[in-house]
């Protein structure tokens, strides 16, 4: 890939949110949410605040996924997203939960590849 390529492709994948790393073949996005102020407790708000924070920063690498001209099935790029490390996680006093997810691009086959 080429360097102006290599920064349009970044270009396009910042305005996703997300974040992508070519050498290492990495693709990662963040997740916040805030803690559901009718739960009874900070632990029972941070189950549904963890899962809405995952799922923002799913659509994140999905859309970063589409930017980089990948194209999987339905079927592959949720088993993908379902596999995603979470590198970073933060919980807030009032259930609040800030996440970062993390897939390997190396499966995946990227028109924009380095």
């Amino acid at each position: 890939m080429g360097v102006a390529t290599l920064l349009l492709a970044l270009q396009l994948v910042g305005q996703t949110g997300a974040s992508y790393d070519a050498k290492a073949a990495r693709l990662s996005a963040r997740g916040a949410a805030a803690a559901d102020v009718r739960a009874p407790s900070a632990q029972v708000a941070r189950v549904k605040a963890e899962r809405a924070a995952r799922k923002q920063a799913e659509t994140k690498i999905a859309a970063a996924i589409t930017q980089l001209g990948g194209a999987p099935e339905p079927d592959a790029l949720a088993k993908l997203l379902e596999s995603a490390a979470v590198s970073d996680e933060q919980f807030g006093s009032d259930g609040s939960v800030e996440l970062t997810l993390t897939i390997s691009t190396e499966t995946l086959a990227l028109k924009r590849k380095k």
